[in-house]
């Protein structure tokens, strides 16, 4: 989880695993990015975060179809991807213990013939989660896994893991009773895969229009989903538009400062003004095979 969940959500030290700290950025063989030293953000326990969410709370686990519920105020459709209505992805992960203490680090792989990528998250104690996710089938992912876990020398602990991963965007809905929201709703950074926190975020908007405070469109532009989900999604465009050497090549001149707020979820209007003037060449020809011109657009008009 970036350090950008803390907009939302406070976490208990004794969910967080390790603080990130760093982080190596292959593009292919090549060491491609490299930075050490600064606040990333977390590697969590998730079940023990979700314990500490529903401390004190009372659960009954029924099975139901939200839409035919009736005689209720509000129901809230949070079933996960499995009920996302979208474009998805595909991610493949195993645990266990590396060749190499990762320490406080991690390392993500950009591989050329694949739109997605391969990550090593820390786990401590030289444990480490070894995953790939994309746009390919298991077959395919499952070879990039085995690649990579040859590669830091994994020796697995637990069984394969696999998920379908919101990859077309946010479906948000809040009509006739119904609120959708979560990964139900696309709530997933289309390119980086990031669930947790968008996720967080969308049941943080639900919760501050059902006080009153703000409507939830409101509440969601205001944290920057909506923008960051885009920025993302024609990123991904872009990847899928590009033959596997356009794809190193936009890899390898991704400014540091793009990929890191980009991947925390920190892109503002704002901040797009600035890119395009910085680095025109790049920005403007991802955004143009993304098909975002007018977002580009309205960025320069900040």
């Amino acid at each position: 989880m970036p350090f950008t969940v803390e907009q939302v959500y406070r976490l208990p030290e004794e969910a967080v695993l390790v603080k990130v700290m760093g982080y190596d950025v292959y593009v292919g063989e090549r060491l491609s990015k490299s930075s050490r030293g600064r606040f990333f953000g977390y590697i969590v326990d998730k079940e023990e975060m979700l314990r500490s969410l529903l401390e004190g709370v009372e659960v009954e686990r029924k099975w139901a179809d939200p839409y035919s519920l009736r005689g209720f105020d509000l129901v809230v459709d949070a079933r996960g991807n499995a009920a996302y209505r979208g474009r998805k992805a595909l991610a493949l992960q195993l645990e266990g213990r590396v060749r190499e203490d990762p320490g406080d680090a991690i390392r993500v792989y950009f591989l050329e013939d694949l739109v997605g990528y391969a990550w090593v998250f820390p786990l401590g104690d030289s444990k480490a989660k070894v995953g790939v996710g994309g746009l390919a089938g298991p077959e395919v992912l499952a070879g990039y896994l085995r690649m990579i876990s040859k590669k830091v020398g994994l020796e697995p602990s637990g069984p394969l893991r696999g998920s379908g991963i919101a990859s077309g965007g946010l479906q948000l809905r809040l009509e006739g009773g119904v609120a959708v929201i979560g990964e139900a709703a696309g709530a997933v950074m289309p390119l980086s895969g990031e669930g947790i926190r968008p996720s967080m975020i969308t049941a943080k908007a639900l919760f501050e229009d059902i006080r009153g405070e703000r409507s939830f469109a409101d509440a969601i532009s205001s944290y920057g989903l909506e923008l960051n989900a885009r920025v993302q999604l024609g990123i991904l465009r872009a990847l899928e538009n590009s033959p596997p050497k356009r794809r190193v090549e936009i890899f390898e001149r991704a400014p540091v400062e793009i990929l890191e707020c980009v991947t925390a979820g920190c892109v503002t209007r704002a901040f797009l003004a600035r890119a395009a003037s910085r680095w025109p060449g790049f920005f403007l020809k991802v955004a143009s095979l993304g098909g975002v011109k007018e977002l580009v657009k309205n960025s320069l008009k900040v």
